[in-house]
């Protein structure tokens, strides 16, 4: 007989698929699809328990969820005899180990490392959030997006207010800019804002001492885009790897390798944001937001250790260079005045 004894969810996350377990006492044909592209069509012969294991799911589905993060898969089983099984499921790309079924994650929580913990920004900070419900079709209704912001005035004097952010669709994975410029009130600063969406809600804390930060845009473990800011200073190292050798009777260099080695630093920051540090480290695909544009870095290296200590503060760093073969990037002064300034006087 031929039966499914550890099923896929119809939703789940890719982190989740671990173990999907068949119970048959014949050889049985699993067919795994995307849509019509077959990814697998293996025959299988079950072992003494009358069982067979059909392991890492995830890393045949990774390629497809990495260009599209929310996907519908289906597999089919057919034994000869038996009435053939056949199961569409819709898998979201997740890289961490979720203690909870993906349904509860992700009407609780915006897809970061974060899950609710709180993250320190500024206000020249480019910020967003993304959610889902797991849904591919439109269920014909909309999320709120609310924020709750606090503000202080000179006097010391704290001021709540309540904003709407507007709507976004039920089904696929919405975005929504949440950068603290967009939170003004005059007269007052910013101290904090906390954004909310169904029961997901994460706040944000206002630093106003506004120091130098390297701006790094990641695709994080959930393959959208999330920003995080290297606020402890940077640090240059060009390594030059020459390449020499006689031409016609004198030594030359015919070639130059470089690789201009930047290492950022965290500074000390909250332990809410560790786990957003180490998505950072193991991103494959991270960006130097830069005034003219994003520009497209490797890191190379990473130091995110740290220990349980009650008093613990840690900074973390990384290493990156430019994803470009040229790696000095050209710093062009900026115009002073226009063209309708008056050089009568100079």
């Amino acid at each position: 007989m031929l039966t499914v004894k550890q099923d896929i969810p119809d939703f789940v996350l890719s982190s989740q698929l671990d173990n999907f377990i068949i119970g048959a006492d014949k050889q049985v044909t699993f067919t795994l699809k995307k849509e019509s592209s077959v990814i697998l069509q293996e025959t299988y012969t079950p072992d003494s328990n009358q069982e067979i294991n059909v392991l890492d799911l995830f890393s045949l589905m990774e390629p497809y969820l990495l260009s599209s993060q929310l996907l519908q898969f289906s597999y089919s089983l057919s034994a000869s005899g038996e009435t053939a099984v056949n199961k569409s499921f819709i898998v979201l790309l997740c890289r961490h180990i979720v203690p909870c079924s993906a349904d509860d994650f992700v009407n609780g929580y915006f897809l970061t490392a974060l899950a609710g913990r709180d993250k320190v920004t500024s206000f020249e900070r480019t910020e967003t959030l993304y959610l889902t419900t797991g849904k591919l079709a439109s269920g014909g209704t909309t999320i709120p997006i609310m924020v709750e912001c606090v503000f202080v005035n000179d006097r010391n004097q704290l001021l709540s207010s309540t904003r709407s952010l507007g709507n976004v669709a039920d089904y696929g994975i919405r975005s929504v800019d949440v950068s603290p410029s967009r939170f003004t009130q005059s007269g007052y600063r910013l101290l904090r804002y906390t954004v909310l969406a169904g029961a997901r809600r994460l706040t944000f804390r206002v630093d106003h001492g506004e120091p130098e930060t390297v701006g790094l845009k990641f695709r994080n473990s959930f393959g959208v885009l999330e920003t995080f800011y290297f606020a402890g200073g940077e640090t240059v190292e060009p390594e030059l790897t020459r390449s020499a050798s006689y031409f016609s009777g004198r030594y030359r260099t015919y070639h130059v390798d470089e690789q201009r080695k930047h290492t950022a630093s965290t500074g000390f920051i909250p332990q809410s944001m560790y786990l957003l540090a180490d998505d950072v480290a193991r991103s494959c695909e991270v960006y130097l937001m830069d005034s003219s544009g994003d520009i497209p870095v490797t890191i190379i290296e990473s130091d995110t250790g740290r220990n349980d200590a009650d008093d613990g503060l840690f900074s973390f760093t990384v290493t990156y260079i430019h994803a470009s073969r040229c790696q000095q990037r050209m710093e062009l002064l900026p115009d002073i005045f226009d063209d309708s300034f008056d050089d009568t006087y100079n």
